[in-house]
């Protein structure tokens, strides 16, 4: 089911994007309050060619400016949408999801001197900092880029030394309080440029002072390619690590419980336990969520499945998922609002692409199916929940 609410006009969208490059942000008038009620979801889709932005239920922004590889993330009361081939950030309203400014690191962007070509920057994440910084990482640029003020700053973190082909592949980033100090933690998959991207060496992680832009300590994790933005809860990160995904017993892959206060880290739950390759997770108080894939080539079926965060213990698998398996890699974009879990799912159905909610019932981490969806006009890519909180 679907409601209308007020949206800004791709016209509008357009405007605010035309000088991004050279201003590195406009401000819009932010909408009305009154504009974001009933809306429960945040939602990036995309079918890779070009994207849109939703507040669901509810009206969706359609543009080029979108691109065609978009994330959503949001943290600390701020939310972004990536727009990672156009090298634009969009910041916009956590409570329904309206632009409201607009970032570049298009002065980032990768040139080949042998072809002459550009590559984009491919912002891969982004999070917001107390002060207001936000610290993104580059996910082909092999940076670590700050905005403040609006505006990004001219230094940034050179990542090339954190491996041997010259990009560590930095994904995710998540900013945590540590004894008073904002740190920001920064992913590195660390893969294998010369072999399809396969993960062969440790990932890391790179604890960073967000005050003096300073990397402050290299963590060796103790599984593999983590995938996806981390899920946060009570100062713990939780990374998705499916390692790599034509198998689905891989000994260093699964689901990594990162300490933000001890900058410890440790394998919570086995890939081989879930059956699948994890591919995104989504976690709250006494559940954890996990979309997992099968290990068969060019099609990696896709399944919900649930995990105890604190113990680690599997209490579903791909073989008895909550939802799945499905024909092929369909499953994508999860997020948890309440006591709901949002579920994106890029099979078309009638009125257009489901995001099917489930519900948690009682105190253990048990999920069933409400039989309720929002439709989105294109393939989910990425869920967040709405933000009311800061209304007025």
């Amino acid at each position: 089911m679907r409601s209308p609410f007020v949206a800004l006009s791709t016209v509008g969208l357009i405007a605010l994007v035309a000088c991004a490059p050279a201003c590195g942000a406009l401000e819009a008038d932010p909408p009305p309050a009154t504009t974001c009620d009933g809306v429960e979801l945040l939602a990036a889709g995309s079918d890779y060619t070009s994207s849109v932005l939703c507040g669901a239920p509810g009206e969706c922004q359609h543009g080029a400016d979108l691109g065609g590889d978009p994330m959503l993330t949001m943290a600390n009361g701020r939310a972004f949408f990536l727009a990672r081939d156009n090298d634009l950030l969009f910041e916009v309203d956590p409570s329904c999801g309206q632009p409201v400014s607009v970032l570049s690191v298009a002065s980032l962007a990768v040139r080949n001197d042998a072809t002459g070509r550009t590559r984009a920057a491919n912002a891969h994440d982004a999070a917001a900092a107390p002060d207001g910084t936000i610290v993104v990482p580059l996910y082909t640029a092999a940076r670590v880029a700050f905005f403040k003020d609006g505006r990004l700053e001219p230094a940034s973190i050179d990542l090339s030394p954190y491996d041997a082909d010259g990009n560590p592949q930095a994904d995710a980033v998540s900013v945590v309080v540590v004894d008073g100090a904002a740190k920001a933690f920064v992913t590195l998959e660390r893969l294998d440029d010369d072999d399809f991207l396969r993960s062969k060496q440790a990932s890391q992680m790179l604890r960073i002072d967000v005050a003096t832009r300073s990397v402050e300590a290299v963590i060796d994790l103790a599984g593999r390619n983590p995938f996806n933005p981390m899920s946060e809860l009570k100062g713990a990160l939780f990374l998705a690590e499916p390692g790599n995904f034509d198998a689905a017993d891989d000994e260093l892959a699964g689901i990594e419980r990162f300490d933000t206060a001890t900058s410890t880290s440790r394998l919570l739950v086995l890939e081989r336990d879930l059956g699948g390759s994890v591919a995104e997770i989504a976690v709250t108080d006494g559940c954890g969520a996990a979309i997992v894939a099968g290990p068969e080539p060019t099609v990696n079926p896709t399944a919900v499945v649930t995990f105890d965060p604190e113990t680690g213990e599997v209490l579903s698998t791909f073989a008895a998922p909550v939802l799945g398996p499905t024909p092929g890699y369909d499953l994508q974009g999860l997020a948890w609002r309440g006591d709901s879990l949002y579920v994106g799912d890029r099979r078309r159905g009638s009125s257009g692409f489901a995001v099917h909610v489930l519900a948690r019932m009682g105190r253990r981490c048990s999920l069933t199916s409400t039989g309720r969806s929002l439709d989105l006009p294109q393939r989910p890519v990425a869920l967040r929940a709405a933000d009311h909180s800061q209304l007025r």
